[in-house]
């Protein structure tokens, strides 16, 4: 069986004539691969069809049986690569953070370090019982999450 670096560099050659990109491989001891891919206008079954079988038929089933599953990064799969957060530029999303907190608001910028999101907050203000809500921007650096994911919005 090919190893996860030359399945990777497959993978790779596949999506370079799509709009698609990978975001997770996973090859197990007992050669179950597992193909995350994603896009900026999002994923159809046939898409990931046509992923699995290129992909199959550059693998030899000869030198070791495998299983292959090709999916898409759906609704609520945690972000795991710069263009998912390119992606969700402007929508909602739930990020948790490493302490346990979770925050959800729209997600304004990303950079290699963090992302700034945009959510309303509840604060004590002097001489009142009752919190009062505020719009607050912050910056979260990506050592202080543990996961990023997009929130579905019910009109």
């Amino acid at each position: 069986m090919k190893s996860n670096v030359e399945i990777k560099e497959i993978i790779a050659s596949i999506l370079q004539e799509t709009n698609l990109f990978l975001v997770e491989l996973t090859v197990s001891p007992d050669n179950v691969i597992e193909v995350c891919v994603d896009s900026m206008q999002g994923v159809s079954v046939q898409e990931c069809m046509s992923v699995s079988r290129a992909l199959e038929s550059r693998l030899d089933r000869e030198t070791g049986d495998f299983s292959l599953t090709v999916y898409s990064a759906g609704i609520g799969f945690p972000f795991k690569v710069p263009r998912q957060f390119e992606k969700n530029t402007g929508k909602r999303v739930e990020v948790k953070l490493s302490d346990g907190k979770k925050l959800e608001g729209t997600l304004l910028a990303y950079s290699e370090t963090g992302i700034v999101i945009a959510y309303e907050e509840s604060v004590a203000v002097e001489g009142k019982k009752k919190k009062e809500k505020i719009n607050t921007e912050k910056e979260i650096p990506f050592a202080r999450i543990k996961e990023v994911k997009d929130v579905v919005e019910i009109k």
